[in-house]
C-alpha cells in the first residue's frame, strides 16, 4: 500500500508544470489558490519548513519553496540552492484555539490545572512552533506549562491534536483553523503580537528548477487580486 502511494504521487509530481513545496500552515489557502491560477498544473507538497529546507538541500525535485518564516528560505539562498533572493509572501497571526475550552483569558488558561495537554509544532522544524515558544517565554509561563506541551511534526498534526481531543488546547496560527472558525466551530483568541516576533512568510524560487519561467509566473500570481483576496479568507495578508 505505502508503495502504491508513492508511486501515486512521483506519477503526480511528474506530470505537474512545477512543484511547490510549502509550510504546512499554508495548506487550506495555498490548495486554493492553486485551483484558482490558470497558468499550468501545481502540484504542492506540505511539511514543515525546517524539513522542507533539509529535503531541498539533499536534491527534492521542487521549483518553488514557500517557507512560514524568513530564516529558512534565506538559508537556502545563502546555501546557494535559489534562483533569486527571499520574496516577502504573507504574514500570519498566532492563536489559541480549543474546541470547547474558553480562551478570553488569554494565554493564563494554560496554567489551569485542568488543562493537560497543550499542542504546538516542533519549534526546531517549524516556524510556528518556535513563535509559540517565544511568546510562552515572554509571557513567563513556559517553565509553568512545559510538562504539558505535546509536539506535533508540523502545525497541521499539532492541529489536528486538538481536533481530535488528544489535547484541549494548541497554539497555532489562524490560516490553520481559518475554515472551522468560519463554520463557528471551537473558540479562539489572538495571542499578543508583543509576544513573538512578525510571522512573515517569505518564498523563494529554487535553482535546481527545470521550469524556471514558469514558477516565476505563479510566483507573480501570488500577489495577484485574485489571490490576496484568498489569502485574506484564511487570514494572510499579502505583503506587496
Amino acid at each position: 500500500m505505502r508503495a502504491l502511494l508513492f508511486l501515486c504521487v512521483a506519477a503526480a509530481l511528474l506530470f505537474a508544470d512545477i512543484t511547490v513545496a510549502a509550510a504546512a500552515s499554508y495548506k487550506n489557502a495555498l490548495t486554493e489558490v492553486v485551483e484558482a491560477y490558470k497558468g499550468g498544473k501545481v502540484e504542492t507538497v506540505f511539511a514543515a519548513s525546517g524539513k522542507l529546507t533539509q529535503q531541498i538541500g539533499e536534491g527534492a525535485d521542487f521549483d518553488v519553496f514557500m517557507s512560514a518564516d524568513l530564516k529558512f528560505p534565506q538559508e537556502v539562498v545563502k546555501n546557494g540552492w535559489a534562483d533569486g533572493e527571499v520574496i516577502s509572501t504573507v504574514e500570519n497571526k498566532l492563536i489559541l484555539w480549543s474546541r470547547s475550552i474558553d480562551l478570553k483569558k488569554g494565554l493564563s488558561v494554560l496554567t489551569d490545572k485542568s488543562i493537560k495537554q497543550i499542542a504546538i509544532a516542533n519549534p526546531k522544524t517549524a516556524p510556528l512552533g518556535a513563535a509559540a515558544v517565544q511568546a510562552l517565554e515572554k509571557a513567563g509561563l513556559y517553565k509553568k506549562i512545559e510538562s504539558k506541551l505535546v509536539q506535533g511534526d508540523n502545525i497541521s498534526q499539532a492541529t489536528t491534536f486538538v481536533e481530535s481531543g488528544a489535547a484541549e488546547i494548541g497554539i497555532t496560527g489562524y490560516s490553520v483553523v481559518a475554515d472551522i472558525i468560519a463554520k463557528g466551530e471551537g473558540k479562539y483568541e489572538y495571542i499578543d503580537s508583543k509576544l513573538y516576533d512578525p510571522l512573515l512568510y517569505g518564498t523563494v524560487i529554487l535553482k535546481n528548477s527545470k521550469k524556471p519561467d514558469e514558477a516565476k509566473k505563479f510566483v507573480a500570481f501570488l500577489k495577484s487580486d485574485e489571490a490576496v483576496k484568498i489569502f485574506a479568507k484564511h487570514g494572510l495578508s499579502v505583503i506587496k
